[in-house]
């Protein structure tokens, strides 16, 4: 399997074949932004982890045509400034399957889907314990390109906000975008979701949904009924949640460790 690991601004470790290539250049000023490049050139898997901690950085992430991908994605850590940008090319799909286990962060995730057919199915999971925002701009650059985002984010003690935008101009047809977000806040603090779509063309199918709150009471009551405690009852719901759509088992084993610190 292909691992990279970028630990503090370093490339840490790097384990990849030929079908990848990675370069990092870094920050040559505390202003600046330490620069990750990864171009991904034939059908592959990929894992890469982020160990960060006062950390700004900029992943770009280039697919080219006609080609298969799996992206696995581990954040962890601190205090984190991360920017993604996806560039994906004709004819190519890419699924992303990402996990943030970080104190504070600020994500941005810019999708450039720049060919016919071209795709992406992105899978985001996080427990908020402090700070978390997520900034996303998807742009259908083509004709026949598909967007499907999912967030799905458990707010413990924190605060978390997602904005979400995505675009198909006037002479872009026939496009599936899909946006669907979910936080579960189990406090009383805020906790945001922005769906926008900028639609301009009749010949598209796109859809969003935004919900925040805690789990519908006929999901408890259901559990409950069948000698299951409260308690119990929402380890599982928020097992299931967040271990929803994850067949990775190593992403999977990070969710259930953090699941575990607080539901125990």
């Amino acid at each position: 399997m292909n691992k990279i690991v970028v630990d503090k601004e370093k490339l840490k470790s790097v384990d990849i074949n030929d079908d990848i290539n990675v370069t990092l250049t870094p920050r040559k000023s505390l202003f600046d932004i330490c620069l990750v490049s990864i171009d991904i050139k034939d059908n592959t898997d990929l894992y890469l982890y982020i160990n960060s901690n006062t950390t700004k950085l900029k992943i770009n992430i280039n697919v080219n045509a006609n080609l298969l991908c799996k992206l696995y994605i581990i954040t962890s850590g601190s205090d984190a400034k991360i920017g993604y940008s996806y560039n994906i090319g004709e004819n190519s799909e890419i699924c992303v399957i990402k996990y943030n286990r970080v104190d504070n962060i600020k994500e941005m995730v810019e999708i450039n889907l720049n060919g016919n057919e071209s795709k992406i199915d992105y899978l985001f999971k996080s427990i908020s314990t402090r700070k978390e925002s997520y900034d996303y701009a998807i742009f259908h650059n083509y004709k026949n390109t598909v967007s499907n985002i999912k967030n799905h984010g458990v707010n413990v003690s924190g605060n978390m906000s997602i904005q979400i935008s995505s675009s198909i101009d006037k002479n872009i047809t026939n496009c599936t975008c899909n946006q669907f977000n979910r936080i579960i806040n189990l406090t009383n603090n805020k906790c945001e979701i922005r769906p926008i779509l900028y639609i301009d063309n009749e010949e598209v199918t796109a859809n969003h949904s935004a919900l925040i709150g805690d789990f519908e009471e006929d999901e408890l009551f259901y559990l409950e009924s069948r000698g299951i405690s409260k308690k119990d009852a929402y380890n599982l719901l928020i097992k299931g949640f967040l271990s929803s759509g994850i067949e990775d088992n190593e992403i999977k084993k990070n969710i259930e460790d953090d699941l575990n610190k607080y539901w125990r």
